[in-house]
């Protein structure tokens, strides 16, 4: 017939061979497109799959500029929430962040930021939450409001605290608090908390970890 092609016995082999190559690449290309294994964190770092996303909040910082979910997204956040009266706990782990945030400041993954949040609004002005943490380190950020502004933060991360009276006379008075310390993604998406007993070296190499997981499976 005409125009009919007609098919060697030598055209086969290498239309097959042609077929296998295609074959070998497409699995080379699956293989290569793999996604990364899950990074192994620590036992005191709590990893959400899928992030948690934030809702919009307005609060102030230290410079008594607005602060909210436009201001964590485009870089990681670690977020911890206090008060500058804190005894304790809040000293402790601002020193820990400190140490942290000198280690990661020159990593490829850029200087995460450090934020403050205030629980204590009623004692908490902005000078005093500047005083508070510029002593750590001056590139932390210090952010307060209003309780119902607070609300609307501490609420989506599941954050507690309760004043405790302990001087009636003097209105002195203490405040339990949650000590977690919450990752916060360039998205404004909540990545991972990290539960106490704080341990900075693990808070380090599992930041990295999660870091680096993520924008090889982005």
């Amino acid at each position: 017939m005409r125009g009919q092609m007609k098919m060697t016995g030598r055209a086969v082999p290498l239309v097959l061979a042609g077929v296998a190559a295609l074959a070998v690449g497409l699995a080379a290309s699956l293989l290569w497109h793999r996604p990364p294994a899950p990074p192994e964190l620590s036992q005191h770092t709590t990893w959400l799959d899928p992030p948690k996303a934030l809702a919009p909040f307005e609060l102030v910082d230290h410079r008594e500029s607005p602060f909210g979910l436009d201001e964590l997204r485009g870089h990681w956040s670690f977020l911890f929430f206090g008060y500058t009266h804190c005894p304790d706990v809040c000293p402790t782990t601002l020193g820990q962040l400190n140490a942290v945030a000198e280690r990661l400041g020159g990593d490829q993954n850029g200087s995460p930021r450090f934020v403050f949040v205030s629980v204590d609004p009623d004692r908490d002005t902005p000078q005093r939450i500047a005083d508070f943490v510029g002593y750590f380190n001056p590139a932390f950020v210090g952010v307060t409001g209003d309780p119902k502004a607070l609300e609307a933060l501490t609420r989506q991360l599941g954050v507690l605290s309760l004043k405790v009276q302990r001087d009636e006379q003097g209105g002195g008075y203490l405040v339990d608090h949650t000590a977690a310390i919450f990752l916060i993604d360039p998205r404004g998406r909540l990545q991972a908390l990290f539960s106490p007993p704080l341990d900075t070296e693990a808070m380090i190499a599992d930041f990295r970890a999660l870091a680096r997981y993520l924008e090889a499976a982005s």
